[in-house]
């Protein structure tokens, strides 16, 4: 069961929406760091994220729950 509800703004890096989840999960305020991490040190990141324990931590995210074609567009000419 997933503790929080995540959404994506399509104009933002996918990077960013990752480091905003990892924030909250390490109870970070500000986003930036995990994001520079993400660039450049996954392994520390990692690190950190097993130390403050919540790597089983889950989270909703809608951009992987919910097909936002069918919903905004009304059909998807692919199918």
């Amino acid at each position: 069961l997933s503790l929080s509800l995540v959404t994506h703004n399509w104009g933002n890096l996918f990077r960013d929406l990752v480091a905003a989840i990892l924030a909250d999960a390490i109870d970070e305020w500000d986003f930036d760091k995990i994001a520079e991490l993400l660039d450049t040190d996954v392994a520390t990141l990692q690190r950190w994220i097993d130390k403050r324990g919540v790597v089983e931590r889950t989270y909703w995210v809608c951009a992987f729950s919910v097909n936002q074609h069918a919903g905004i567009c009304g059909d998807n000419p692919h199918a």
